[in-house]
């Protein structure tokens, strides 16, 4: 009976959305339930901020590790393992009585969290064929990124109860179901490339960027921009970033495909899943900013007023899916970026007043930005590599994704918290955003245009079967580089003035 439930579509689906959804939610849930949480724990907004931090830390470590494993040894042990991990450290969460225990059960939770992403997500796209593909895609967006939106209203809703403990409980209870679909479901399945060479320098680059960054931006509201406890971790983690992806594009047979993600398709991608993640998570957390501290508004008022947030995202998965095949999802992702701008515009006009009626209009644009930008940003970026490549380029993908949607928010209320009052500082907030927002919107179009790109359907069949990309992705900026040539590029200007090669 076991045996034959293994490999099960259905299955697959609950893996993934049962296994990822909950630390998704704790995300963007803990801004509210800091108050309660620091009583509780008898520790320091400071402490709770180094914990959560450690934790999406240790999610961008276990996808580099995640894809690292999955290329030389079978998944489903290392999956069940990874679902184990993830009950503990919620039960540790829940259980916590003192910050220690609570940390590492955070740490748990998001390192195991980046574990399964790379070991459910890539196996649900790709072996269930090119008629399932879209609807992963859209499930992905809907289950993924709309747990991410429900955040703010789980954590007001939990914080008025005062049961925050209940809630991670609830979050244990998700990841046993998890653990149980995966033992009915997980299938076995080969090792996807054993002869690949442990990439020691890519593991140890990337604990080091991710742990320095998090840690800095978590420390940023106790001390300064200007202070060493800040910008020395930030400065030697960002460092070793940019040496993981310079060290990754020179290597023969790297365990990051850089090569391969350098051209167009997944430049642009990765951009607009970059940008369109800060900006989605910050603004959250600067119109959170703005119904505590000028609204007064209460964590359950709170909390539902961003209702309109999900309720944004179910049509932007809808689309997401429906246009999957189609040549028009480029559209699809500038759209997503005009609304998370619209969303940041609309930010702008709050003031001193504390009224809130704009706040359900901002959610609801900020929902359909984030539905329409980074699950297809996420995609974009994967049918611009070879599928046999699919885990490891989103592991780099979501690496450099998390440490700008988990670090830019930080910072930016840091600099809003220092104005001289809180309104001023949600106005000075809002103003980033929009500006990051509009930058990724100017990134989307001009990339592509200068790569001579044009937007075309993809071919997913021969993306899963015979080891081609996609969708066509040229050069990057290939009519800026004089001397460099792609066959695969269009003419920037048609016509008489069309560049001459």
């Amino acid at each position: 009976m076991i045996a034959r439930l293994r490999g099960s579509y259905a299955l697959a689906v609950v893996i993934v959305l049962f296994g990822l959804c909950p630390d998704l939610v704790l995300s963007t849930a803990f801004l509210p339930l800091s108050t309660p949480m620091t009583h509780d724990l008898g520790t320091s907004l400071t402490w709770l901020q180094v914990a959560n931090g450690l934790s999406n830390a240790a999610f961008a470590v276990g996808v580099v590790v995640a894809a690292q494993l999955a290329q030389r040894y079978v998944q489903r042990p290392l999956f069940l393992g990874y679902a184990v991990a993830f009950v503990v450290g919620s039960v540790l969460t829940a259980l916590a009585p003192w910050m220690p225990m609570f940390l590492v059960g955070r740490v748990l939770q998001g390192g195991s969290t980046g574990l399964m992403m790379i070991s459910a997500l890539p196996p649900l796209v790709t072996r269930f064929g090119v008629d399932r593909i879209p609807w992963s895609a859209a499930i992905v967006n809907l289950g993924l990124f709309g747990a991410t939106t429900l955040g703010p209203v789980v954590g007001g809703v939990v914080a008025g109860s005062g049961s925050w403990r209940a809630l991670l409980w609830v979050i244990a209870g998700i990841g046993a179901v998890a653990l149980v679909a995966a033992y009915l479901g997980y299938p076995m399945f080969d090792p996807v490339d054993p002869d690949l060479p442990v990439d020691a320098a890519a593991l140890g680059l990337t604990v080091v960027s991710a742990v320095l960054i998090f840690l800095a931006t978590s420390v940023v509201g106790a001390t300064s921009l200007g202070s060493w406890l800040f910008w020395a971790p930030f400065v030697v983690g960002l460092a070793a970033l940019v040496g993981l992806i310079v060290v990754e594009g020179h290597r023969d047979r790297p365990l990051m495909p850089v090569g391969e993600l350098s051209t167009q398709l997944p430049v642009t991608g990765t951009v607009v899943a970059m940008v369109a993640g800060a900006t989605f998570v910050t603004a959250v957390e600067l119109t959170q900013l703005y119904l505590t501290d000028v609204a007064g508004a209460s964590p359950t008022e709170a909390g539902w007023l961003f209702a309109t947030m999900p309720v944004g995202l179910v049509p932007a998965a809808v689309a997401f899916g429906a246009l999957f095949r189609t040549s028009l999802l480029p559209y699809l992702v500038n759209a997503g970026l005009l609304a998370l701008t619209g969303g940041a515009a609309l930010l702008l006009a709050l003031d001193e007043s504390g009224s809130t009626s704009l706040i359900p209009w901002a959610a609801l644009l900020l929902g359909f930005g984030a539905g329409a930008t980074v699950a297809p940003g996420l995609f974009l970026a994967g049918l611009g590599v070879r599928s046999a490549l699919l885990a490891r380029a989103f592991a780099l993908v979501q690496l450099l994704r998390l440490t700008a949607t988990f670090a830019v928010g930080p910072l930016v209320i840091h600099l809003a918290q220092q104005q001289s009052s809180p309104a001023r500082g949600v106005h000075l907030g809002a103003w980033v955003v929009l500006t990051l927002s509009l930058a990724g919107l100017v990134a989307s179009i001009v990339i592509p245009a200068v790569s001579g790109a044009r937007p075309h359907a993809p071919d997913l069949d021969s993306w899963l079967d015979s080891g081609a990309r996609g969708l066509k992705s040229p050069v990057t900026a290939v009519h800026l580089r004089p001397g460099v040539e792609d066959d695969e590029a269009h003419d920037l200007v048609p016509g008489p003035l069309r560049r001459r090669r």
